[in-house]
């Protein structure tokens, strides 16, 4: 038998003047808030990817790229895990990109494909105590690669 691949996929950290990130909370998991996120088609580069996944979960795609982070992270997905995408792959190998929406600009719930249903701007070092365990170290390596501080500046 052979080992399932890591899915590829890309990361999309939208940060604001106040140096926050937006989360969305997953509809299928209320009260599960993440970064907007996705997988990489066949024939697609990240960056078309992270630019279709983020019109599909925000509804927009008015935002600059700032960077993408230097490395890429994986996790595995826990083998009680019961979704199709943990059936066909061992977990994701992500590219994490740094974002900035357009002025003006946010998300459009009305116009996206209802992944989420809530947003909401947090600290960093907030958002990545909140993130479910296994995903953790796949966001905190994420976020350092893009210079972005974790620790609470209490």
């Amino acid at each position: 038998m052979t080992e399932r691949p890591f899915r590829q996929s890309v990361v999309g950290v939208f940060v604001n003047d106040r140096g926050k990130v937006l989360l969305g909370e997953r509809s299928d998991a209320p009260g599960s808030w993440q970064l907007p996120q996705g997988g990489i088609d066949e024939g697609e580069s990240p960056e078309d990817a992270l630019r279709r996944e983020m019109r599909e979960e925000l509804g927009v795609n008015l935002f600059r790229i700032m960077r993408q982070g230097a490395m890429k992270c994986r996790y595995d997905f826990p083998a009680a895990l019961d979704a199709p995408v943990a059936r066909k792959y061992r977990g994701q190998e992500q590219t994490w990109f740094l974002l900035r929406f357009d002025d003006g600009a946010g998300p459009a719930p009305e116009a996206a494909d209802g992944e989420f249903r809530d947003f909401r701007w947090d600290e960093p070092a907030q958002a990545l105590a909140g993130i479910i365990e296994w995903k953790r170290q796949c966001y905190e390596d994420g976020f350092r690669s893009l210079g972005i501080e974790t620790k609470r500046q209490d």
